[in-house]
């Protein structure tokens, strides 16, 4: 039977760059041991320029995000992946929030207004949550795209391949 590190492969190709897995068995990372400061420090902006939506609390950080992505996507697969996983964390969150309002709304109108109470507590709860979702998530995976590490969003719906 292989071992946990055996059956791990690499999506990535490219052989002039150096892959390895750190941390514990079962719950490491993939780091791109070839990635320049210069990558790193990239990568962890595009994951925090999604703290931008927290100021208009939506259409920023996508937009942002996908800016920042075709500009260097083709400069490595490191900052590719990073900007993709960045892009599909704003874009999930973006219909999360689609969503919130739209079940507040049906709510209400089901309701006959009196759920209207109701749909903005529970959706100010929900938009709390992933206030701290977008947060906690955009600053874990910037320290990770600065070490060098890749990183998976919770959550996260993977629409860009």
């Amino acid at each position: 039977m292989a071992t946990m590190a055996q059956q791990r492969t690499t999506p990535y190709r490219d052989e002039n760059r150096e892959y390895r897995w750190h941390g514990h068995a079962g719950r490491g990372r993939l780091r791109d041991e070839s990635a320049n400061s210069s990558e790193r420090q990239y990568a962890m902006l595009n994951h925090l320029a999604g703290l931008l939506s927290l100021l208009d609390f939506m259409l920023l950080g996508p937009i942002v995000a996908l800016i920042m992505w075709f500009v260097r996507r083709d400069d490595s697969e490191f900052l590719d992946d990073h900007g993709k996983e960045a892009l599909n964390f704003q874009i999930s969150l973006l219909i999360y929030s689609i969503g919130i309002i739209v079940a507040g709304i049906i709510f209400s109108i089901v309701t006959l207004g009196i759920g209207v109470i109701f749909a903005m507590i529970f959706g100010g709860l929900a938009f709390f949550g992933l206030w701290v979702l977008r947060l906690v998530g955009s600053i874990l995976a910037s320290v990770a795209a600065y070490r060098g590490d890749f990183y998976r969003y919770p959550m996260c719906l993977r629409l860009i391949r």
